[in-house]
């Protein structure tokens, strides 16, 4: 099989996905026969029990052989599954691409290889379709940055003669005969029939692909791109006044920078293009988790993590509330809030918002803290994982501002501020 030698060099180190079987194992030896530099990925996915820890088993012993280092990642895809109310397949994928993104974003690897052929191409495409795609479903794996498939041209028989060439072991997945998962069920059942009629369908939906592909192209450089920062995806609101072809584009590429992205319905589309008619803060939610809001000129992405329910008693240092820190410290210039450390009370924590608190305003009276923060204009997404300090249900530090009882006056000695660490 031919893979131009030229380009593997271009990926730096190669996570190469290996699962035990014929074609990841066959995809191993192949970039390793090449002189690449590689790390193998592999993922124990706690579906099939001791079958699952064989070929783990089979990977690391054959990576030992070839000289290259393995990475194994235990996952629990029912657990996954369950708690995310998807099905098996999908959990087991999200999860995988979880790992590979991980794997990339430490630095361990500068892109992912994987071993899908064209048959998989083929499979993958009328999947998509039956489940109902966009463009990047009809591209099937073909156009995913950071991957690379050398296999991509490659038919299952000629890798099955690769296999006999090289003795490469590998073992049979027992599952991939189980038609009730959705993709055995085309391979084993459509698809085949199919043939009967239109022998050459793989190269027409391959060609259909690289029809896809192009446009993608097009899409990505006429589109409006997302901003990253830290843990949000940005994109100006005018994004969503393109036409709405760019404008749908826009925002599933703000959405595929969550790692694996998520599984977008045209009624998630309509949704976020809704907002940019929406009330400042007006937000959606969207599948696995993510939430979208109008941030005043601007379309905010990010994942909505269960809120913590910690609380610590208030006091000078650092406070962790899920994967966020804060600090208590001493005032300096420059700093967005300050506050008089003596005012506030004994017995005050440090703690997330919950219903019923109430702050007390500098103009006079007491408000509250949802129709303050509603007020002042904080940022839908803050509200909830901000820390505020408090007495019972009386709020005297929060992400907006200080109440009026603990501000800082001539008398003060002491001026302190909470900040993200």
């Amino acid at each position: 099989m031919d893979f131009a030698e030229e380009k593997v060099s271009e990926y730096g180190v190669i996570g190469a996905a290996v699962s035990g079987g014929m074609d990841s194992m066959c995809m191993l030896h192949y970039l390793t026969h090449l002189g690449a530099t590689v790390v193998a990925l592999t993922v124990e996915h706690g579906i099939r029990g001791e079958d699952s820890r064989g070929d783990v088993r089979l990977v690391e012993d054959y990576c030992r052989t070839l000289g290259v280092r393995c990475v194994t990642r235990k996952v629990d895809v029912p657990a996954y599954a369950a708690e995310h109310r998807m099905g098996t397949e999908e959990a087991a994928r999200v999860l995988r691409h979880a790992f590979f993104a991980e794997m990339r974003r430490e630095g361990v690897v500068d892109a992912i290889a994987t071993a899908h052929h064209i048959d998989d191409q083929a499979e993958s495409t009328v999947l998509n379709v039956l489940r109902g795609t966009g463009l990047r479903g009809l591209a099937a794996q073909g156009n995913r940055e950071g991957y690379l498939r050398p296999f991509a041209d490659r038919t299952r028989s000629q890798i099955a003669a690769y296999a006999t060439r090289f003795s490469v072991p590998y073992r049979e997945d027992a599952t991939n005969l189980d038609a009730s998962y959705n993709r055995n069920f085309l391979r084993l059942e459509v698809l085949p029939k199919i043939e009967t009629r239109f022998p050459a369908y793989r190269k027409s939906l391959r060609r259909l692909n690289q029809v896809a592909e192009e446009q993608i192209d097009l899409l990505n450089a006429l589109a409006i791109r997302p901003v990253v920062e830290k843990d949000v995806v940005y994109l100006p609101l005018t994004a969503l006044g393109q036409h709405v072809a760019l404008a749908k584009w826009s925002v599933a590429e703000a959405l595929r920078r969550f790692d694996y992205g998520i599984d977008m319905e045209q009624k998630h589309y309509e949704a976020v293009l809704g907002l940019s008619s929406a009330k400042n803060n007006g937000s959606v939610d969207l599948p696995h988790g993510v939430k979208a809001a109008k941030e005043n000129d601007r379309v905010v992405f990010w994942r909505q993590e269960a809120a913590p329910d910690v609380r610590y008693p208030f006091g000078e240092g650092r406070f962790s509330f899920g994967a966020k820190t804060y600090r208590v410290r001493p005032y300096r210039e420059g700093d967005r809030l300050r506050f008089d450390l003596d005012k506030i009370p004994q017995g005050a924590e440090i703690r997330l918002r919950r219903a019923g608190d109430v702050i007390d305003k500098f103009g006079g009276g007491s408000k509250s803290l949802g129709d303050y923060y509603t007020d002042k204009k904080v940022p839908l997404r803050i509200r909830d994982s901000h820390p505020v300090v408090a007495k019972n249900d009386t709020i005297y530090v929060c992400a907006a501002d200080i109440a009026r009882t603990v501000a800082v006056d001539d008398a003060t000695q002491r001026i302190f501020t909470i900040e993200e660490d």
